[in-house]
C-alpha cells in the first residue's frame, strides 16, 4: 500500500532551491517517501538512510552511499532534468545515506559553478556566482566541478587570476521541461577532464578570459530523455 507522506526537510546553514526531489522507497514512486528542497548530509536523521529506489525530481541531484557526500569512499549516483522519473539500478537502491542539489538557491538555470574536493562531486565543495580570488580552505583542494546555467567561466592554477587558465561551459546537457523550462549543465567528473592536476584550480572569473575553451565529457548514463538524464558517477 502506498503511503502518502511528505517531509519538507530544511538543512540549518545550507542552501535553499528551486530544486527538489521526492524519493521514494520502491521502485515505480511506490512506498513512503520524502520530499527534500535542501541539502542532506545525514539521511539517518530523516530516518530515511538506505532507502531510496526511485525518485521523481527537478535540477541536478546527487546521491550518496556514505554521509557528508562520500566523505569516506563510497558509490554515487546522479540524476538531472526537469519533472524526470528515475528507477535507481538494483545495486544503488537502498544504499543513499546523504544528498544535494547542483546549482542556485534562486533560479533553476541561473549561472553557478559549484567545485568540490573529491572526484565526481564527493566532500566539500565551494560554491560561486561570481569571481572568486581563492576559494579560502579549499584552494588548491579542487578535483571536479559543475557549470550550470549558460555563461562560461575561466579558472586559474593561481590565486588572484594568476597564471595558467582556462575556460569551461555548460556544454554537457540541455534539458528542456514540459513548459519550456531549461537547465544547461557542463559537467566535469575530474581534473584529468580538463588535461590538468588534480588540486591545481586556485581562482575563477565569470566569463571566458583564455582561448582555451574545454569542452565538458560526455557523461556515461543509464538513461536520457528530452527532459534529463541519470547514471552513475562510481
Amino acid at each position: 500500500m502506498k503511503t502518502f507522506i511528505i517531509i519538507s526537510v530544511f538543512v540549518l546553514g545550507a542552501r535553499a532551491s528551486p530544486s527538489l526531489t521526492t524519493c521514494y522507497e520502491d521502485p515505480n514512486l511506490n512506498g513512503y517517501y520524502v520530499t527534500f528542497d535542501n541539502y542532506a548530509p545525514d539521511l539517518y536523521s530523516y530516518n530515511f538512510d538506505d532507502t531510496i529506489a526511485s525518485v521523481h525530481q527537478t535540477g541536478m541531484w546527487i546521491y550518496y552511499e556514505n554521509y557528508q557526500y562520500n566523505l569516506s569512499p563510497g558509490k554515487a549516483y546522479f540524476v538531472h532534468g526537469i519533472g524526470v522519473t528515475v528507477n535507481f539500478p538494483s545495486e544503488y537502491r537502498d544504499i543513499t545515506s546523504s544528498l544535494r542539489f547542483v546549482g542556485s538557491l534562486e533560479y533553476l538555470n541561473a549561472d553557478t559553478i559549484t567545485f568540490y574536493e573529491g572526484n565526481s562531486f564527493t566532500a566539500a565543495e565551494f560554491f560561486a556566482v561570481g569571481d572568486n580570488s581563492n576559494f579560502g580552505q579549499m584552494t588548491g583542494r579542487i578535483s571536479s566541478l559543475i557549470v550550470t546555467g549558460k555563461s562560461y567561466w575561466t579558472i586559474f592554477s593561481g590565486e588572484g587570476y594568476t597564471g595558467d587558465r582556462l575556460c569551461v561551459g555548460p556544454e554537457t546537457d540541455h534539458d528542456v521541461g514540459p513548459n519550456g523550462e531549461v537547465l544547461d549543465l557542463g559537467i566535469y567528473p575530474a581534473m584529468t577532464s580538463l588535461g590538468i592536476p588534480d588540486n591545481s584550480i586556485k581562482s575563477v572569473r565569470k566569463g571566458c578570459w583564455s582561448g582555451r575553451k574545454i569542452q565538458a565529457p560526455k557523461m556515461k548514463v543509464d538513461g536520457r530523455r528530452e527532459n534529463g538524464a541519470w547514471g552513475r558517477l562510481f
